[in-house]
């Protein structure tokens, strides 16, 4: 369960690292003692929670420690009583005892929200609504103060719609009018409703769910998130940074400093590409170099194979398999055959692009053979229709997902990322860094970033072209994004 923004500054405050907090009609030193307050008291109540249906497969401690009690509890939340208790009183306070008969009439209109708004696209998720569609659904049929649950919250939308009910440029941009008194008008003049947030309570039965709604709606001190983030990255760049270091080349010469060192860039970006085995001559081909017209700035459904000159279509090739020793599973492994072919890398804010040579070759295979240093996850794919495809390709287990480059990199960032917010990020680039991520011909070659970060939609795809995407690079870019949405 989740407490929106607005609800939180009821209770506590959003600086809490050291100022006196307030929490459910008891006041304590700082957020952390209020923390360790209600886990405690969660502790106690656990053993009757687990008699209700449902209730989380897992260890105590870790639903402890996945939990923020009162306002997030990874099993069902014994303060949800306590917290309409103190609502129902604020809004007496606040709006007086009025009674009315409820009445609406139902919401007729048609709803488009685009899925370009930052809060949007924070995080990954199926089946998402946008916030700006569910505040029309919440001011026509709520009140200030009124409570909305949602039992299947998914990221937490309604809990965001809710807070920014209370928000005068999110009720503006819907087209709606604020007038002194808090009425809201519609577009024909006709008041809708009254301006201010809606108390809301979500729950989901998805781990994953619950974390990101709690992640959305609970507020962070900017400032601290700020300073571990950067130690983090210092951290992560010294020991893994040399893993995305490229020689700096201008048109085949290789570049050198006045100390005649060679230049190094950043590597944002790999392109791999997927071999293929021609079915006349059984020479490998590799999809980039036959299919991808830069000029056109597209892939084509048929070419001619570099070897013997036959015309073939990527459904009538066979694939090309390799072996190799997963040191995760501690066995031999049997995959589809990828190569890295181009590199978009950064000197002094420049982007350049070239082919990899023979050193970044050297690179990838040095990187191949480093051992796994912090745990990785290594479950089993499960099979169904939606998982062949990643079966199909010898990706049966989620560590195959990620480059060996990547999941190093990706493991040490969880690892010394203690706080929520930051694990927040850190989750909502996984599908972005992994294999999955797309490349975009069109808009490689034609402006645009040149990939899209998720797979085809309901499916685990892997394309025969993907964009391994720098976690460092992405961080930095997400966390920059995630500063500028929360602390509006």
């Amino acid at each position: 369960m989740a407490i929106n923004k607005s609800q939180q500054e009821l209770f506590g405050s959003e600086d809490t690292d050291n100022k006196p907090v307030t929490c459910l009609g008891m006041t304590f030193k700082n957020d952390e003692e209020r923390r360790k307050y209600f886990t405690e008291e969660l502790r106690k109540r656990l053993p009757e929670l687990k008699k209700i249906e449902g209730f989380p497969i897992g260890e105590d401690e870790d639903i402890l420690a996945l939990s923020d009690p009162p306002y997030y509890t990874a099993c069902p939340n014994p303060f949800i009583p306590d917290f309409i208790k103190e609502w129902e009183a604020e809004k007496r306070e606040m709006y007086g005892e009025e009674e009315e008969e409820y009445h609406r009439e139902p919401f007729a209109a048609d709803v488009s929200e685009g899925k370009g708004n930052a809060i949007y696209n924070a995080h990954n998720y199926h089946t998402k609504v946008p916030h700006k569609a569910i505040m029309r659904y919440i001011l026509h049929y709520t009140k200030p103060g009124d409570i909305v649950v949602d039992g299947f919250c998914g990221t937490g939308m309604t809990s965001v719609a809710a807070q920014m009910c209370g928000d005068i440029s999110a009720v503006q941009e819907l087209g709606y009018r604020i007038l002194n008194d808090g009425h809201i008008l519609d577009q024909d003049g006709n008041i809708i409703s009254r301006f201010g947030p809606r108390q809301s309570i979500i729950n989901d039965l998805s781990p994953a769910a619950t974390f990101i709604s709690y992640n959305y709606n609970y507020p962070s001190e900017v400032g601290s998130i700020k300073k571990e983030a950067n130690k983090i990255l210092w951290q992560v760049e010294k020991e893994y940074g040399w893993m995305y270091k490229t020689n700096h080349v201008i048109e085949g010469v290789s570049q050198f400093n006045n100390k005649g060192e060679p230049v190094k860039g950043e590597i944002l970006y790999t392109v791999w590409s997927q071999v293929f085995i021609c079915p006349y001559c059984t020479e490998q081909i590799v999809f980039w170099d036959v299919a991808v017209d830069r000029d056109e700035g597209k892939i084509h459904d048929t070419f001619g194979c570099p070897h013997c000159n036959a015309v073939v279509n990527k459904r009538g090739l066979e694939k090309c398999w390799e072996t190799s020793f997963d040191e995760a599973l501690s066995q031999t492994v049997k995959q589809v055959k990828y190569v890295p072919v181009l590199l978009c890398y950064r000197v002094d804010n420049e982007r350049f692009l070239k082919r990899p040579d023979k050193k970044d070759i050297e690179l990838i295979n040095e990187i191949g053979k480093k051992p796994l240093s912090n745990w990785v996850p290594t479950n089993k794919i499960f099979e169904g229709d939606k998982t062949i495809e990643a079966i199909r390709l010898g990706f049966t287990n989620i560590h195959h997902f990620y480059t060996k480059r990547n999941l190093l990199l990706l493991s040490a960032l969880f690892q010394k990322a203690k706080c929520n917010q930051l694990k927040f990020i850190l989750t909502g680039m996984l599908t972005r860094t992994s294999k999955q991520a797309r490349f975009l011909a069109k808009n490689f070659f034609h402006g645009g970033g040149g990939w899209v970060g998720t797979s085809l939609s309901g499916t685990l795809f892997f394309p025969s072209l993907s964009i391994e995407v720098s976690p460092i690079f992405t961080f930095k870019s997400l966390f920059d994004k995630h500063l500028n949405w929360s602390t509006k």
